[in-house]
């Protein structure tokens, strides 16, 4: 893992640290690998590339009055869209109090007035169904990797109805190339009645996103030049992940 350890806690799922390497800095549980880097001369700067492909989502709907997000992790994605939007209502859900105190206290944690935190259990709250909502990144990680509820029929149904008629689902998961996976990517295909896109990334991640109101245009041609004036919004370049998403 880069860098030097800064801090390190520890909580009933186990260690959670904090590293540094020049301007970034990175979340850790334990020995899982990064979960999140912040580059701390712009803490909204989408740094890894799971990141900036989940943002794709902002493509198809570049204007959502309202987006949850399930897992705070290190707080990038939660920065990047408070930047992106300062009108955006963002619900964030995480499940440790540590993860929370970490991203205020070492890793410049956003919270504008438009910014609301839960914590509690991702599955529970989906489940609840008390909040509709444009958009779902769900972004659930542990010390020993994705979370499989990601996966499980009950919790995408449940984040199914928790969106609006044309609301949109994006799931990190996690490729290992298993029978469960690929169960998971075709239930979800016949829950959004087909209407499924999948961009795999460096390091072995699988962004799913699943729409409600059915599949947008999606020539890859035509959505190069606003993938670029995004991209240039974000900071980042994303004409290349745009040609990387397929129909699952």
């Amino acid at each position: 893992m880069p860098g030097q350890e800064l801090y390190r806690a520890y909580d009933e799922w186990g260690p959670v640290c904090v590293l540094e390497d020049g301007p970034r800095r990175y979340l850790s549980f334990g020995d899982g690998g990064e979960q999140s880097c912040i580059d701390m001369t712009d803490p909204a700067l989408p740094v890894f590339e799971y990141v900036q492909a989940m943002l794709l989502a902002l493509l198809y709907m570049p204007n959502p009055a309202h987006v949850s997000l399930f897992g705070l992790g290190g707080g990038n994605l939660s920065n990047c869209l408070q930047a992106y939007d300062t009108q955006m209502q963002l619900t964030v859900v995480e499940l440790r109090q540590q993860v929370v105190d970490i991203a205020r206290n070492w890793l410049s944690l956003t919270e504008t007035d438009r910014f609301e935190l839960l914590i509690d259990d991702a599955e529970a709250f989906a489940a609840r169904g008390t909040t509709k909502t444009d958009i779902i990144f769900s972004d659930l990680y542990l010390d020993d990797g994705m979370q499989l509820i990601q996966l499980e029929q009950d919790f995408q149904s449940d984040c199914y109805s928790l969106l609006n008629d044309q609301g949109m689902l994006v799931l990190n998961l996690w490729d290992q190339g298993q029978a469960r996976n690929r169960s998971a990517l075709t239930r979800m295909k016949d829950l959004f009645d087909g209407q499924c896109l999948l961009c795999p990334v460096n390091g072995g991640n699988l962004i799913v996103l699943a729409f409600k109101g059915g599949l947008p245009q999606n020539n890859p041609r035509r959505l190069q030049q606003q993938a670029k004036q995004l991209g240039k919004t974000l900071g980042i370049p994303l004409q290349r992940l745009l040609n990387q998403l397929k129909p699952i």
